[in-house]
């Protein structure tokens, strides 16, 4: 046995209907089993269709969202009207970054109006949720962070920032994400790691016409589709899936951590 134990988790479910079948395809054919789910963004009831199944494999988790990092997929919080303005753009979406997010000030007591939105809107379409996590780490406003263990605690969740700040995991050592070959890459990597719990995050995708037309600041057109499906792979080349099995990598929820 290697001793090591990985937390896999593919984040951003929700966020278009190729992330989530893409996602869909880590868990039923790679080593996912743990899912971030996106609630303001446009496909989460279609994350719920094409995922609400697999609750019995993996640990569903709360990706609290606050920005909106797409030029051409745009989406708005679930609050509206004077509730939302602190921390909204003109056009009534979230902010592109977190550092944009903090330099709206934003009253922090409507930020945790919006993230209750957000559980609720999980909740009500039938997820059961173990664990929170912070979409682009969002927890960095100021203020914002320590709300968010809190609120975490308040639900029975994880919080994955406290299980960070603990030290009970934490990244990979050595890994700076996949290349042309992941799963094969991934396993190099682990097999020079030492025992230990360690978090390996991904946004699985696939290189769909669709995908392609993604943009995003800093990334010529095409770059996001490749690097998320490139995050996909490393969750099911047969490569990873059989070097876990074969040295005993432990794959683990959230709730077992």
């Amino acid at each position: 046995m290697s001793g090591i134990r990985l937390v896999t988790r593919a984040d951003d479910a929700g966020m278009h209907q190729i992330a989530n079948r893409a996602i869909r395809d880590t868990v039923q054919q790679g080593i996912v089993r743990n899912i971030s789910l996106m609630a303001p963004a446009p496909a989460i009831r279609n994350a719920f269709q094409v995922l609400g199944e697999l609750g019995t494999r993996v640990d569903f988790g709360f990706h609290v969202t606050l920005t909106a990092e797409w030029q051409n997929l745009r989406w708005g919080p679930l609050t509206k009207g004077d509730a939302s303005k602190s921390f909204t753009r003109k056009d009534g979406s979230l902010p592109y970054t977190v550092d944009a997010l903090a330099k709206m000030n934003p009253d922090l007591d409507a930020l945790m109006h919006e993230v209750e939105a957000q559980y609720e809107l999980l909740i009500n379409l039938g997820f059961r949720l173990s664990y929170l996590d912070e979409h682009m780490l969002v927890g960095r406003v100021p203020g914002l962070s320590e709300r968010l263990i809190e609120f975490a605690e308040e639900k029975g969740l994880v919080s994955d920032r406290m299980l960070r700040e603990k030290g009970r995991v934490g990244s990979v050592p050595g890994w700076d994400g996949p290349a042309e070959h992941p799963g094969t890459e991934l396993a190099d990597v682990l097999a020079n790691v030492e025992g230990g719990t360690y978090l390996l995050i991904g946004h699985p995708a696939t290189k769909d016409e669709e995908m392609q037309r993604f943009i995003h600041e800093g990334l010529a057109k095409g770059d996001v589709a490749i690097q998320r499906n490139r995050q996909r792979r490393m969750f099911m080349d047969i490569e990873i899936v059989d070097y876990c099995e074969n040295v005993g990598i432990e794959l683990v929820r959230y709730v077992n951590v």
